[in-house]
């Protein structure tokens, strides 16, 4: 080509620049025309002095020499234009396979052109079609970020840029948070200054980014909160990095966060799941005396992450009793989320460990049976775990007392959440630890009802066979009718409303079944005639506290009599276990409900004065 070149007679008039550009325009080249777009140089004409090229939209097209030269731009043979004549289905694998070599490839051949409109309108659809280049280019941009190399403007009309030296990165970095409109992208902005602050470290550029960041802070409206607390944590973060004290002012974590549990547990909801732990932590150094109430009031919505961020700050503080009693408070109180359970019955924590018995296993059971009628689904992974975790049953029913056993397996037995072959699964795990309960699943248990014998008062006994009478007669005929109604919509894949009533007929069911059960073990009476030489069934016992003057007053009835109240109490109970039989003057150790022991003295024993009669 060159040697072809040399044989051409070139103007004499034409100027040295004009003739060292024209040296480019041989035949086979590319180029560039401002009006026409891309074209390639067919041939050379020496007896007219001009050049032929075929634009896309021009074949043919004659220019003289000065004028080829003047207005036609030759592209090196790596321009993207010309990589699409030559080798497009190389450029299609090189985008899908090096990205960044690709749009590096862009901004050298469109220059201050390189704008993601500019780039977009060079690859696509030829190389990239139009249904995939958004997915492209959002990875793509992703990993320009990541290599650190590269200027990525927010807005779409600024060119990208390549970059060279650290400092030229730093630069671009600092720019870039300039430039930032919004709390997202200043976010964005400040970890590329952060990455880059090696470089930078500046006192008067830190300034100016504190200045900047809190300004931003400032104007963010309380609907976004969310995002007003990830930039403050970034903030503190990059300050932290910078050698620079945390702000204490009126953008500072504590300030700015809410500090009322349903309000933060709301707020930890809508982080992202990096940011729940520092957003934690932060509240922990900056409120050093609230944070233990604070922290206590978040578990019962609390996810695995925050259940483990609590329990190792109460740890840290060597305040293990006080978290371990709270959340031993919420597990009797079914008061505490499948997600904590799932993380407290995976990883079983020391300070937890005597929390592992049987009220666990109910709770696991009563937070199963909510999630399994909500709209959003959170407990599959707490059942799968129950399912396939024989250590944790194991270690559930360790040492239990085979009553407590024989209740976790009738639960499960009336329970609705597992399928029939994981209610087998599960209740073999449970006859193979206790062989005493086989009788109970097959059917065939005759010392269960003697055994399990509980005293009631007559009226309560009443409210429990009118509760069952109103089921038989009202509530289950009314189902029945509703699910009849339901089946007549169509699909039954998408009929919601026959779904619903299939849930509320499995819950009526076990409903019906707990109550004959209940009613079958029940003994009622009037608790007359009662023996207040000792602690019985049927008396009022006032107590004196050991360590004050406070008295205490207890009325113990029957197994479905408690009003708390009121003050009475079911002779189940703890505390009316610790009581029966006891004397006046006799000193007694009670549980509190923190794990610890409460000394009291019985002072009075007198009969019970709740009126028990049956309402007419």
């Amino acid at each position: 080509m060159e040697s072809e070149l040399l044989t051409v007679t070139l103007p004499e008039n034409l100027s040295p620049a004009l003739t060292e550009k024209l040296k480019h325009l041989i035949p086979g080249t590319y180029c560039l025309h401002r009006s026409w777009g891309f074209g390639q140089i067919k041939e050379w004409n020496n007896a007219t002095e001009s050049v032929t090229i075929d634009f896309k939209s021009k074949h043919g097209h004659v220019m003289q020499f000065a004028y080829a030269a003047e207005s036609l731009t030759a592209l090196a043979a790596d321009h993207v234009q010309v990589q699409k004549v030559e080798s497009l289905d190389a450029l299609r694998k090189k985008a899908q396979e090096n990205p960044i070599q690709v749009v590096r490839d862009c901004i050298q051949s469109l220059g201050p052109q390189a704008t993601a409109d500019g780039i977009q309108a060079l690859l696509s659809p030829e190389v990239i079609s139009a249904v995939d280049y958004k997915k492209w280019w959002d990875s793509a941009k992703r990993a320009l970020k990541k290599d650190g190399h590269f200027y990525v403007p927010g807005k779409k009309n600024e060119a990208l840029r390549e970059l060279d030296a650290p400092s030229a990165l730093g630069d671009s970095a600092l720019e870039h948070l300039r430039l930032a409109n919004g709390p997202k992208a200043v976010l964005a902005a400040l970890a590329s200054v952060a990455k880059y602050w090696s470089e930078i470290k500046s006192d008067t550029v830190l300034q100016e980014v504190a200045e900047l960041v809190d300004s931003t802070l400032t104007k963010v409206p309380k609907s976004q909160l969310p995002i007003q607390i990830e930039l403050a944590l970034a903030r503190d973060e990059f300050y932290h990095m910078a050698g620079r004290p945390g702000e204490t002012g009126s953008c500072a974590i504590t300030t700015l966060s809410p500090q009322t549990p349903p309000a933060l547990s709301n707020l930890l909801d809508a982080l992202p799941g990096s940011r729940q732990p520092k957003l934690l932590e932060a509240l922990r150094v900056g409120l050093p005396e609230a944070w233990p109430a604070l922290f206590i009031g978040l578990i019962p919505r609390a996810n695995g992450r925050v259940a483990e961020v609590i329990t190792e700050a109460f740890q840290e503080a060597g305040r293990e009793r006080d978290v371990q009693a709270a959340v031993n408070r919420f597990i009797r109180e079914r008061n505490i989320t499948c997600d904590f359970l799932f993380w407290l019955c995976k990883n079983r924590p020391a300070v937890y460990s005597p929390l592992i018995e049987p009220q666990l296993f109910m709770a696991i059971l009563s937070v199963l049976e909510k999630d399994q009628f909500s709209e959003i689904k959170k407990g599959t992974k707490l059942y799968e775990l129950v399912l396939s975790d024989k250590p944790l049953i194991a270690a559930i029913l360790k040492d239990a007392p085979v009553a407590d056993v024989r209740d976790i397996t009738r639960a499960i037995l009336l329970s609705p959440v597992f399928e029939e072959l994981d209610k087998r699964s599960l209740l073999a795990a449970i006859i193979k630890l206790y062989p005493e309960v086989q009788a109970m699943v097959v059917g065939t248990d005759k010392t269960a009802a003697p055994e399990a014998k509980i005293i009631v008062s007559w009226p309560s006994l009443k409210r429990r066979e009118a509760e069952l009478e109103d089921l038989d007669k009202n509530q289950i005929p009314q189902n029945s009718k509703e699910i009849g109604i339901a089946r007549g919509y169509g699909d039954l894949r998408e009929n919601h409303e026959f779904k619903a009533a299939k849930e509320m007929q499995t819950i009526l069911a076990r409903r019906k079944a707990e109550l004959e059960q209940m009613l079958a073990r029940a003994e009622a009476t009037e608790f007359t005639d009662i023996d207040t030489s000792k602690v019985t069934l049927g008396t009022k016992v006032t107590l004196k506290d050991g360590s004050s003057s406070e008295a205490l007053a207890y009325t113990i009835l029957g197994a479905w009599d408690s009003d708390l109240s009121k003050g009475i109490i079911s002779y189940q109970t703890a505390v009316a276990r610790a009581l029966l039989n006891h004397t006046v003057g006799e000193r007694i150790e009670l549980s509190t409900d923190e794990g610890g022991i409460r000394h009291v003295v019985i002072e009075k024993i007198e009969p019970h004065q709740v009126d028990l009669s049956i309402p007419a």
